[in-house]
């Protein structure tokens, strides 16, 4: 049987904000990998491109089909499509676009 979306989008978030230290210096957060949801890819034929929202122009690697619950990703997050420890795909979000019936990511 053929799954829908046989990979796992893992997102790069901060955990938490800043904390002191005992002498009072300010730490930054660290940041950590979440399962964010089931997904597939599909690599890019080469010198495929994508307008973005401030109408410039860019290549994209690999188009990342999503279920519609997927939360809504900024431009410029790291991801990782993960298939078990494998990492298939690595990069920032170019594009993020949810639809009616599934949401898209480019990177």
């Amino acid at each position: 049987m053929v799954k829908q979306y046989p990979y796992s989008l893992w997102v790069q978030t901060q955990s938490g904000g800043a904390i002191k230290d005992a002498n009072g210096n300010f730490l930054a957060s660290s940041s950590v990998w979440v399962n964010t949801a089931p997904c597939r890819d599909e690599e890019s034929a080469a010198g495929q491109t994508l307008t973005l929202e401030d109408s410039t122009v860019t290549e994209f690697a690999s188009l990342i089909q999503l279920p519609t619950y997927c939360p809504v990703l900024s431009e410029g997050t790291p991801i990782e499509v993960r298939e078990g420890n494998t990492v298939r795909v690595s990069g920032r979000v170019k594009r993020f676009s949810k639809g009616q019936l599934h949401s898209r990511l480019w990177v």
